[in-house]
């Protein structure tokens, strides 16, 4: 009898470890991608497997490269810029090589792309109050030309996010303390909403009803309703607040807070911090891992990447970057 109960166990045993095996499998199939992060100070980007939380390459772009990142959906192609020389440079993702140069005439801070892939966009902020910084181009991705230079009405553009539709693009004005929405087919600014002080990051929610923007000087989480093009509500989130993710749920906002030296985890529902997470260095930008269960967090100063684990909140791994990295971006690797 008791060798039969020891068998039982066994068996038993075995199905747990089946199933967390499983059950990891699962979680590594929902990681299947790759991540591309500019290191601004020393001109490279960065290249990490999602899955196996490792750097596998460095491509280099020049002396300094542009805070923002851009790939396209299909994975085939890379948008990064010189910053202060006003270039867009082009690279082929498989082989790394560098298959277009686009001579900008402005400053290139914040580079996005829309997610139906047909345009990007260029933000020529800095932390200036001059009309030279106040433009948003557009490249059409086919053709890899500028397409539309727009002045903007806002001052110094910094980061561009855009609706899970293509129609709107959002823009951080970090000069003048606003949100810019513009029409997409249009090229038109349609709107401007007054946020907190300093608006940086921002990004939608998953039914692009509202706008969550991160607002540096204030230390605040701006809450948008996109249909009324008008703030609804503000947060006290930490010092610094600079970059901002959305759950895949849109139940959590997750925060980078540059003075702080946090990360913060919004409840949306009781619009308050439900839990603060101390990360080396200066918490920069964070982002969450498409279809995956970890965020990634850049730091200044201590040039690594954070990942935590969205679900318990613990640090699992930190990545060795190059000087200053900022943006993530991903592309599924399939």
């Amino acid at each position: 009898m008791k060798n039969k109960k020891v068998g039982v166990f066994i068996i038993f045993i075995a199905i747990i470890g089946i199933a967390i095996g499983i059950n990891y499998t699962k979680n590594n199939l929902n990681s299947n991608f790759i991540a591309y992060i500019p290191n601004a100070a020393d001109g490279t980007i960065s290249v990490i497997d999602v899955k196996r939380s490792e750097l596998v390459d460095n491509i280099k772009v020049g002396e300094r490269v542009s805070d923002g990142i851009g790939t396209t959906p299909d994975g085939k192609k890379l948008y990064t810029g010189g910053a202060e020389d006003g270039k867009v440079f082009v690279y082929d993702i498989k082989t790394k090589n560098l298959i277009k140069t686009i001579d900008t005439g402005k400053n290139v801070h914040g580079i996005d792309i829309t997610p139906d892939g047909k345009y990007v966009y260029i933000a020529s902020g800095a932390l200036q109050v001059d009309d030279e910084f106040d433009y948003i181009q557009i490249i059409d991705t086919k053709k890899d030309e500028i397409i539309k230079t727009i002045k903007s009405n806002g001052k110094s553009p910094a980061h561009i996010d855009f609706s899970k539709d293509s129609k709107f693009a959002f823009i951080s004005n970090v000069m003048s303390n606003n949100v810019s929405i513009m029409d997409v087919e249009k090229s038109e600014i349609v709107g401007n909403v007054k946020v907190g002080l300093m608006p940086n990051e921002l990004e939608p929610s998953p039914d692009d009803k509202i706008l969550y923007v991160a607002n540096v000087q204030d230390g605040s989480l701006s809450i948008v309703d996109v249909e009324k093009k008008k703030e609804i509500d503000r947060i006290e989130v930490s010092p610094g607040t600079h970059g901002v993710a959305v759950s895949n749920d849109g139940k959590y906002i997750w925060t980078t807070n540059r003075f702080s030296k946090s990360v913060t985890v919004i409840d949306i529902d009781e619009k308050k911090v439900i839990k603060t997470i101390t990360i080396k260095g200066e918490p920069n930008h964070v982002s969450i891992v498409p279809k995956g269960r970890y965020a990634y967090v850049t730091s200044l100063k201590s040039n690594n990447l954070t990942v935590i684990d969205i679900n318990t909140y613990e640090i699992i791994d930190e990545i060795k970057l190059g000087k200053d990295p900022h943006e993530i971006d991903f592309i599924n690797i399939k």
